[in-house]
């Protein structure tokens, strides 16, 4: 594994030319910890982003790569080491 950020956001080889970015912070049993699938293709990178709506998308380099992945992370599913807030009961009328 390659720390890239302290953000915990990593690149986990798959082969040469391709890595699966993955979220530390998530417990690595949890599908949501895998964020993109990312190659080196046509003289740059290709990422494969997971769970977030995104179309496949081209970058020159694997920072900008990072970048992105920054910006799209959702702070509600940085951390699963924390309780959820509790539901508020309602009593019936």
């Amino acid at each position: 594994m390659i720390t890239v950020d302290q953000q915990n956001l990593v690149f986990e080889p798959l082969d040469e030319s391709a890595w699966r970015l993955c979220d530390t912070n998530i417990d690595e049993h949890d599908a949501a910890r895998l964020v993109a699938y990312v190659e080196r293709v046509d003289g740059g990178y290709e990422a494969i982003w997971l769970g977030l709506g995104m179309r496949p998308s081209w970058y020159a380099s694997r920072d900008d790569v990072l970048r992105t992945a920054r910006g799209l992370r959702r702070p509600d599913v940085t951390m699963t080491q924390s309780k959820p807030d509790p539901i508020p009961r309602v009593a019936p009328v």
